[in-house]
């Protein structure tokens, strides 16, 4: 039998998260200056993502997110549930928010891999 552990990264290292992230992937010089003058900073897009699934932030990352501009946050809730939150980074508006299972199947959906229902909330 295998046995899962789940981690819950401190608070303080959520902040250093989301430039591991980016540094794995390189953001193109247009992408990095969209991020510069985004008026949501990446701790209110967290914060966002919070108020929607309450829990404890796993990584925030900026990019293309459903061809507009925006965060993808991940939130562990109190049950163990990882949430994907989609976050505009211009407006601050939440535009996708799934179970993280859901929204993988959702980008499956997108790039022609799967056609189930993957009962994702869409907040456009």
């Amino acid at each position: 039998m295998t046995k899962t552990k789940m981690i819950l990264i401190p608070a303080a290292l959520i902040a250093s998260l989301p430039l591991a992230a980016m540094a794995a992937e390189r953001l193109s010089p247009a992408e990095v200056t969209q991020f510069q003058s985004a008026a949501v900073s990446l701790d209110q897009a967290g914060a966002t993502a919070l108020q929607d699934h309450p829990g404890a932030l796993a990584s925030v990352t900026y990019g293309d997110e459903d061809g507009r501009m925006g965060y993808e946050v991940v939130v562990i809730s109190a049950d163990g549930q990882p949430w994907t939150v989609l976050v505009d980074a211009q407006t601050g508006d939440v535009f996708a928010s799934a179970a993280s299972s859901a929204m993988n199947d959702h980008e499956d959906q997108a790039h022609g891999q799967d056609d189930h229902e993957d009962g994702e909330e869409d907040d456009d």
